[in-house]
């Protein structure tokens, strides 16, 4: 398997990556195929996710348990590591997941639990901190994931999500607003965003009532 380093925010993360080859194969033959849930680019790290990265190294919410969203192989998730916070790793593909938790150990990380579900059918437990990047780029894919944040977050708790700026997000962060979420919009140096040109990486910082979580189908179970 190919190793690379990333340095964010001067720590350096080495991690363990998927042949691309492979995963290219996986996509051409998904998409000829009837299978649910196949998913071959969690192996590739995306444009948010070290941005993401640095923004838990530096400025991440102090808490107890954290969720993260579709980890890929990790690398966000390690940055939360590498701050103290106890990280879930999760994603649809169960390759991911362990890869990430390969990752975790690789570079020295403990304080990690892993979760392999889908965003249509999330657990009955409830995270402080839910997190990922790059995870907004399917539209079809808002309404289960907006289900999964309000079922999986604890009351009093936040969400980050980090995006390069698609404009999916935007359709994403109208829709939560709609379902009612407070959503704010950061930019890399966690200042309030700026219409420009172009894509624009933002983070997406979502908090809501606890009436409205605890409002929400399935269980109750502190992570």
């Amino acid at each position: 398997m190919p190793i690379e380093q990333f340095s964010i925010a001067g720590r350096c993360f080495s991690l363990e990556l998927p042949d691309q080859e492979e995963l290219l194969s996986e996509a051409v033959a998904g998409e000829f195929s009837d299978a649910a849930g196949w998913d071959p680019y969690w192996g590739m790290i995306w444009a948010a996710a070290p941005i993401t990265a640095r923004l838990l190294l530096q400025a991440a919410p102090r808490v107890e348990s954290s969720l993260e969203l579709g980890c890929g192989v990790g690398l966000t998730g390690l940055a939360a590591l590498a701050a103290a916070i106890p990280v879930t790793f999760s994603d649809q593909s169960d390759a991911a997941v362990r890869m990430a938790c390969r990752n975790a150990e690789r570079n020295g990380l403990c304080g990690f639990d892993s979760a392999v579900f889908s965003w249509s059918a999330p657990p009955e437990r409830r995270w402080d901190f839910l997190f990922g990047s790059d995870i907004l780029y399917d539209t079809a894919a808002h309404d289960a994931l907006l289900t999964t944040l309000r079922r999986t977050l604890l009351p009093g708790g936040c969400i980050w999500i980090g995006d390069e700026g698609r404009g999916n997000s935007d359709v994403f962060v109208e829709r939560a607003r709609d379902a009612g979420w407070r959503v704010r919009l950061l930019n890399d140096r966690l200042r309030p965003l700026q219409a420009g040109p172009g894509r624009q990486f933002r983070l997406l910082l979502m908090d809501a009532a606890d009436s409205f979580l605890l409002g929400a189908e399935g269980g109750y179970s502190q992570g």
